[in-house]
Parts: structure tokens; C-alpha cells; sequence
């Protein structure tokens, strides 16, 4: 009985360490691979950039959901505790990614030169990125976003004086692009705003995700 017992706990062990490799691979081969494709439309171009843009999309995408799967795996089934380190330091990764893209896009509706497909590709981003660092949040229990807000908060509020300054203080501003400012603006503002109220929105999906995946771990820890 007693080896039986060790065989077991071996055996839970590997596996959680397969998933922890499995989750830092995959996750870590998105973040590069996001970071190339948002690198090559902001200083390649956009333009140069759509070649075969959907199909690497789908890639990163596909490497996320394996690094978030395994992840979920390791952490709420096998239990295992150097993993939700690990993920905190992707959510503050992504948090200063986040940051950064916010910033050079400040830049460029500052500026007024880009049309419509950038701007969209600009929401894409932006909103991919939040995605992420959400998806990740998912994974944690009891994980509290509302630090991570500040920073978004802090740029919120640079965004704010920057259109204020655009359209109030410089003579060559176009006032067709001030749509286009709202838009970000409102976005990103409501974004940072319910991370920092903590009201509950992504409660249900939490609920179920912790419920699916205590019934699986209680069904893998029977068979063990």
C-alpha cells in the first residue's frame, strides 16, 4: 500500500511538472511571438505586415490556449505551487506590454496620421493584449486586479491632457480625428475603471471554471 502510495504521488508529481513546462512553453512562446507581430506593425508597417497575418494569429493564439490549458491543469487539478509565481510575473509582463503599446499609440493618434485600418489595428492590440493578461488573471484564485489598474489609470489620465492639448492649444488639430480619440479614450477608461472597482463581472466564468475543474481534479485524484 505504502509504495503504491509513493508510485501515486511520483506519478501526480511528473505530471505537474509536465504541465508547468507545457504552460511556460507555450505562454512564453505567445508573449514572444505576439511581441514579433505587434513589433512588425508598428515599425515594418501594417501594410507589410498582412501578409499572412490571420494564419500567424491563429499560431499565437493556438500557443496561448496550450500554455493557458496546461496552466489551469497544473495549478487546479495537480496543485502545483512554483507555477502561480510564474503567471504572476506574465500577468505584470503583459501589464507593462500593455502599457507600453498604450503609450506609442498615444503617439500616433497625437500625431493624426493614420486612417482607419490602423486605428482598428490599434484596437486589435490593445484589446488582445487585455485579453491575455485577463485570461491569465482567470487562472489564479483569489487574484485581485485592481493594482494592475493604476498604471492604465495613470496613462488614462495622460491621454486625457494630450487630447485636451490637441484640440484646445494647437491650431492644426483636425477635428474629424477627435472620434477616433473618444473612442480610445472611453475604452481604455472603462477598461482600468472595472478592473479597479472589483465588481464581480468575471465572477460567473470564474465560478464555473473553478467548478469544472474541481469535479475533473476530484475525478483524477479517485482514480489515483
Amino acid at each position: 500500500m505504502s509504495m503504491q502510495s509513493h508510485g501515486s504521488v511520483s506519478q501526480r508529481g511528473l505530471l505537474s511538472i509536465s504541465m508547468l513546462m507545457f504552460s511556460v512553453g507555450g505562454l512564453g512562446i505567445a508573449m514572444l511571438a505576439g511581441a514579433k507581430l505587434v513589433f512588425n506593425i508598428f515599425d515594418v508597417g501594417l501594410w507589410e505586415s498582412l501578409d499572412g497575418l490571420v494564419i500567424k494569429v491563429i499560431v499565437v493564439g493556438l500557443a496561448y490556449l496550450v500554455g493557458w490549458g496546461a496552466a489551469m491543469l497544473a495549478i487546479r487539478v495537480y496543485g502545483n505551487l512554483v507555477l502561480p509565481f510564474i503567471i504572476n510575473l506574465f500577468i505584470w509582463g503583459i501589464l507593462i506590454g500593455i502599457c507600453t503599446l498604450y503609450l506609442m499609440i498615444l503617439q500616433r493618434l497625437y500625431n493624426q496620421q493614420y486612417d482607419m485600418l490602423h486605428f482598428m489595428a490599434y484596437v486589435a492590440v490593445i484589446a488582445s493584449a487585455g485579453a491575455a493578461m485577463i485570461g491569465l488573471h482567470l487562472i489564479l484564485e483569489e487574484h485581485d486586479l485592481r493594482p494592475l489598474a493604476i498604471p492604465i489609470l495613470v496613462i488614462v489620465f495622460i491621454q486625457l491632457g494630450l487630447i485636451v492639448l490637441r484640440y484646445v492649444f494647437t491650431p492644426d488639430a483636425r477635428p474629424a480625428y477627435l472620434i477616433f480619440d473618444l473612442i480610445f479614450f472611453i475604452g481604455m477608461a472603462a477598461f482600468s475603471l472595472f478592473m479597479l472597482a472589483h465588481i464581480g463581472l468575471l465572477a460567473p466564468l470564474r465560478r464555473q471554471i473553478a467548478y469544472y475543474f474541481e469535479r475533473n481534479g476530484q475525478a483524477i485524484r479517485t482514480e489515483d
